[in-house]
């Protein structure tokens, strides 16, 4: 390392520029961070307010205890994330959005330049990486979960992801993946397989990916909105894709509005 090179604030490594006190690397993660800061403070919003769809406790009794009004671990946690955000955000001299975490990380965004010249840019950087990890464990703990595949051909881990969330990971190696691309993937790989309509029901609602039964299929395919591609000759049963009822089912009312947060929070960002 040259003389009098300074160090980087979130890391023991050299800056490799000057007048600043946060590296390149650094600077990077700190960007992705708050640029997931708005996702993340949705989700734990949810989970706070139990809007979330984990299940309820049992009581002693064997009946379903009433769960409190909010989740309180998970309001604690979003506080916190508020806090750092908004304290470091007045750190700066510029006048910065007040009381509001997701303008706030985005407004954070398009200060990069500023930030890395400050003495705290590596505690802001590890502050807010610990807090997203505590809304995200919080998050992770109360809410349903959908199987999303096998890792990869390295890893034999699943890969998982909170019912309407953004981020797929792998409990196993760590290995994180978008959860629309992946849905988009392991849909395309059995995309045209014809198999039973039980077959595909179970695929696409045990994966978490269309909250649909049999019942509601066979209702589908009696009206005339599901229609089968084949016949299997030794049953004289009737095959159909996951692309043919996944299709039909984002067509109906529940899956409008499944579909419909999606693209909201998209356009957010």
């Amino acid at each position: 390392m040259a003389v009098g090179q300074a160090m980087c604030t979130g890391g023991d490594h050299p800056t490799n520029a000057q007048g600043v006190t946060l590296c390149h690397r650094c600077a990077t993660e700190l960007e992705a961070d708050l640029r997931d800061a708005p996702f993340v403070w949705k989700d734990i919003q949810t989970t706070g307010a139990r809007l979330d769809v984990g299940a309820a406790s049992v009581g002693s009794s064997g009946h379903k205890a009433p769960r409190p009004a909010a989740n309180l671990d998970a309001l604690d946690k979003a506080q916190t994330l508020r806090v750092i955000l908004g304290g470091w955000a007045s750190q700066l001299p510029q006048l910065h959005p007040a009381n509001d975490p997701v303008k706030t990380a985005l407004w954070l965004i398009t200060q990069m330049p500023e930030i890395r010249k400050q003495p705290w840019a590596g505690d802001l950087k590890q502050e807010l990486r610990e807090a997203l990890n505590a809304c995200r464990w919080a998050t992770d703990r109360a809410a349903d979960r959908i199987s999303l595949g096998e890792c990869s051909t390295e890893c034999p881990g699943i890969m998982t992801a909170i019912v309407g969330g953004r981020v797929a990971k792998c409990r196993l190696c760590g290995a994180v993946d978008n959860v629309r691309a992946r849905q988009q993937w392991i849909i395309a790989e059995a995309w045209h397989v014809a198999t039973f309509l039980p077959n595909v029901v179970r695929a696409l609602s045990g994966a978490g990916h269309a909250k649909v039964d049999i019942g509601k299929a066979d209702v589908w395919v009696h009206r005339g909105k599901l229609e089968p591609v084949a016949c299997d000759v030794a049953t004289r049963r009737s095959l159909y894709t996951a692309a043919d009822v996944l299709a039909t089912y984002l067509a109906t009312p529940t899956g409008r509005k499944e579909v419909a947060p999606r693209k909201q929070v998209a356009l957010a960002s």
